[in-house]
């Protein structure tokens, strides 16, 4: 009888220190930084530099959005650096309340075809990087974006999915953007639809003919047409 108690508890014993490992383990991995991140996240110039970028990234925006509300060609070059000046230098400035309080420092790296996103999430109970990459391309349907996620983690340890996209879905309708969701090869796509029309131009026919990511780059390409 004894034998056998002693059995047990020797057995618990082991399972509780394998528990604990294994949750030792897991903290860890939560708590790995990705190396896209980090550089990322290291000073790229002076604050004033990034200012710029961040002034250069809003400008091109700009011309963006005028020339596509006109008849003709358009296109636009966008640069992680100036996406990362802004996140860095003009979004804390200037719009401090666009984003929950739990993230910090967004970051994003472009590579070819895919994007990279990382943030501190640094919330009461629970503090970690996470990372998610996704995939970028136009649909067959006019003027639809797809975002494949192929990984959304805290640090190198998997996120579960299904959360993450409620609350997307949920950021999605509070902004009015058109976003319904689909899958490829069991990854999460979520489909945005750029509206054809402006609502002061109902005469013209926005149409986005190109989509592409290079290393460190966003490519925009589209026409705009007369209607009628």
């Amino acid at each position: 009888m004894r034998r056998t108690l002693r059995l047990v508890l020797w057995f618990s014993l082991a399972g509780l220190l394998l528990l604990a490992g294994a949750a030792l383990v897991l903290y860890r991995g939560t708590q790995h930084v990705p190396e896209f991140y980090r550089q990322a996240l290291s000073p790229q110039g002076s604050l004033a530099e990034q200012v710029q970028r961040g002034d250069d990234l809003e400008r091109k925006a700009l011309a963006l959005r005028n020339a596509a509300i006109k008849p003709g060609a358009w296109r636009a070059e966008f640069s992680d650096a100036e996406v990362n000046g802004w996140l860095a230098a003009i979004l804390p400035q200037n719009h401090p309340g666009n984003l929950p309080a739990e993230v910090r420092e967004p970051r994003v790296k472009l590579d070819d075809g895919s994007v990279r996103l990382g943030w501190r999430l640094d919330g009461p109970r629970f503090q970690a990087v996470i990372s998610l990459q996704a995939e970028l391309y136009l649909t067959d349907q006019p003027n639809q974006i797809a975002i494949r996620l192929q990984a959304v983690r805290a640090g190198w340890v998997p996120v579960p999915l299904t959360p993450f996209l409620e609350e997307v879905s949920d950021a999605a309708r509070r902004a009015g953007v058109d976003l319904s969701w689909s899958q490829q090869d069991g990854d999460p796509v979520a489909l945005l639809r750029v509206p054809a029309q402006h609502p002061k131009y109902p005469a013209r026919e926005l149409r986005l003919d190109a989509l592409e990511l290079s290393d460190g780059k966003l490519t925009v390409a589209g026409h705009t047409e007369r209607r009628g």
